[in-house]
């Protein structure tokens, strides 16, 4: 039984140890983590559940973020595991 199986409730419980996982181990923006969630099986992943999700874990303090700027193309949002988020 895959993540996939699971239900969406169980998905929702468990989306915020995931992308706690996936900032801890390089900070990522919030593009490459949708695809990385639904890689891991996160089926209903996608920006109007994790965005939210991850404002509510910087105010928390358990990732921090910055604004990158390419060579090409726009700017995007990096999120990144702080210190308190690492000890979680």
């Amino acid at each position: 039984m895959g993540l996939a199986d699971t239900s969406e409730s169980l998905q929702r419980a468990l989306l915020p140890v995931a992308t706690l996982r996936l900032v801890a181990h390089a900070p990522q923006h919030g593009y490459a983590l949708i695809a990385a969630l639904r890689a891991a099986g996160f089926t209903k992943a996608q920006g109007g559940t994790l965005y939210p999700l991850l404002r509510a874990m910087e105010e928390d303090g358990l990732v921090a973020s910055r604004w990158e700027v390419p060579a090409t193309g726009p700017a995007r949002k990096v999120f990144e595991a702080t210190s308190r988020g690492l000890a979680r």
